[in-house]
Order: C-alpha cells, then sequence, then structure tokens
C-alpha cells in the first residue's frame, strides 16, 4: 500500500526526531542499560574484577543464588548485611520526615510576599549545589572534635564538647544533623507547589474565618500532597543510597556506627568480591523498587484535583 504525501512527511518528521535523539538513546543503551544486565549476570557468578568480557567464566564459576543467600548463611557477611541494613534504615525513618517537615515549613515562610525574600531562598538553596564529597569535607573540619568550630563556640558559652563523628553514640545524630544543610531542595520544590495553590481558595476561606491554621491543614497541606508523595520517593531512593557525603565524613564511623548498605557493596568490591557486590547492589535495587511500589499504592490520600 502506497505512502500518502501527509504519511510520508509525518515518516520523515519520526526519523529526524529520532536521529536527534539517538545520542541519549546510544548513551542510555551503553551507559545504562547494559551495565545493568552485565551486573546482573555478574551476581550469579563467583566472579574477581577482571576485563569487561561477556565470558564470564573466564573470571569465575557460575554458582546460581549464592551470592544471594550469602547475605544470610555466611557469618561475617550476615553480620555486615544486616549492620548496613539497620543503620540504613534508622537514617532513612528518621532523616526522610524531618527533611520533609522542615524544608515545607520553610518554604511556608519563605513564600510570604516581603521584600528580600529571595535573597534567603537563593541562601538557602547554595549547599545544594555543592558536591556531596566537599559537603563532607567541609563538615568534617566544622564538627572536627579537638579543632572542629562548632565544639570551640561550645567552649566560649560554657557548654561541654560534642562528640560528633568521633563517638559511636553521637554518629547517626550528627549525621542527621549534618543532612539537614541539604534541606534547600525539598524547599524548592515545594515553594514550586505552594506558587500553584489559588489564591481565591484562600480568600473565600478567609472570608467563611478560616484562621492561618485550619488555612494550613485544610487547604495548603490537602493541595500540596502530590508533591508529598513526590518528594517522599525521591528521599527514599536517594537516602538509601547514602555514601559519598558519610565516606568523606567519617568512613563507616566509629564500630560501624554509620555502615550503610552502599559501604557493604563497596567493601565487597573491594576486596574483589565483584559478584556478591552485584547481587548486593540488586537485593538494594529490589528494596528501593519494594518501598516505592509500597507508597504509590497507598497514595490514595493524594489530591490531584476535581475529576471531570
Amino acid at each position: 500500500m502506497a505512502l500518502t504525501q501527509k504519511s510520508k512527511r509525518k515518516l520523515r518528521q519520526n526519523i529526524v526526531g529520532y536521529l536527534y535523539i539517538s545520542p541519549v538513546l546510544i548513551g542510555i543503551l551503553i551507559f545504562t542499560l547494559l551495565p545493568i544486565v552485565y551486573s546482573f549476570v555478574c551476581s550469579f557468578y563467583k566472579m574477581e574484577r577482571g576485563p569487561f568480557s561477556f565470558n564470564f567464566n573466564r573470571y569465575g564459576n557460575f554458582v546460581g543464588l549464592k551470592n544471594y543467600t550469602d547475605m544470610f548463611t555466611v557469618i561475617t557477611e550476615r553480620k555486615d548485611f544486616l549492620q548496613s541494613l539497620k543503620v540504613t534504615f534508622t537514617y532513612a525513618v528518621i532523616q526522610i520526615p524531618l527533611t520533609l517537615v522542615l524544608s515545607f515549613f520553610l518554604a511556608v515562610l519563605l513564600n510570604q510576599k516581603v521584600k528580600g525574600m529571595r535573597v534567603f531562598r537563593t541562601l538557602y538553596y547554595l549547599p545544594v549545589i555543592m558536591p556531596a564529597v566537599c559537603t563532607g569535607l567541609l563538615w568534617s573540619r566544622i564538627t572536627d572534635p579537638n579543632f572542629g568550630v562548632v565544639n570551640e563556640l561550645l567552649g566560649k558559652i560554657g557548654l561541654p564538647a560534642f562528640g560528633w563523628f568521633a563517638k559511636a553514640e553521637t554518629s547517626m545524630v550528627s549525621l542527621i544533623l549534618v543532612s539537614l544543610f541539604g534541606i534547600g531542595g525539598n524547599m524548592v520544590l515545594w515553594l514550586a507547589q505552594l506558587k500553584n495553590v489559588p489564591q481565591s481558595v484562600y480568600e473565600s476561606a478567609r472570608l467563611d474565618g478560616a484562621g492561618a491554621f485550619r488555612r494550613m491543614f485544610r487547604i495548603t497541606i490537602p493541595l500540596c500532597t502530590p508533591m508529598i508523595l513526590y518528594n517522599v520517593i525521591m528521599s527514599i531512593i536517594g537516602v538509601l543510597q547514602t555514601y559519598a557525603q558519610v565516606e568523606t565524613l567519617c568512613g563507616a564511623g566509629v564500630d560501624n556506627s554509620l555502615y550503610f548498605f552502599v559501604h557493604n557493596v563497596y567493601h565487597a568490591f573491594n576486596n574483589n568480591n565483584f559478584g556478591y557486590a552485584c547481587a548486593l547492589s540488586f537485593v538494594l535495587f529490589l528494596i528501593i523498587g519494594l518501598l516505592t511500589m509500597v507508597t504509590l499504592r497507598t497514595g490514595k490520600w493524594v489530591y490531584y484535583g476535581e475529576e471531570g
């Protein structure tokens, strides 16, 4: 069947479009999809690091699910695995709600129509553009138990020095406090959502006698639920992969008090146990995927506007 002039023009446009996006598609294929598939296959092999090759038997032997079962059956691997899960989820359970709440109320404050507010928004967002490694190095200096600025200030006002990352019992609290340095990222998202709340709704509520507290919980928060869902999902994905900032701050911490899941992956890879490291990576991928799916499935509380 011969193509019409209109169909030919549309086909030509599609070909041109795919040619424009082909560098991105090729990049995703080579640098994302192929490594994912390759590492998934590697997770079923007992293999060491070696040159990239599709001949897996050249560097190791096929062991099936052994790399996965070793996390629960081998004493040393099980200890590290459980410790990394404990640290990662403890941090996530505290850090995610705390960051969401504080960044939301910060956004509410910065959403006021006050002269010079843009300057404060910029200052709060600046830490977000700093690389995690730089942030970790900066805070490692600030929180140094002997020469840090914070402990020096505490001493000048007569308060005892804080242990920060030099003590296992204060490491998690210190990391949570340091993580608040980057709440500007969520703050910007909240600001965008707050700008989309119709002012006419607030005006109607004021005419009905609704106070600030009632407007917050009956209008602002319900209309921000799509952003709450988005921030929760993105926070889960990000927090469960915490590594760079912690590594530059204090490594795995005193007595592995900050031994995150990605620390476990890195140490397996560093010990030349490439197959086991790949298996750990896919377990983390599965955990993140399940938590994301559960969050989406329980998202009936999200308000997307009037239907129809």
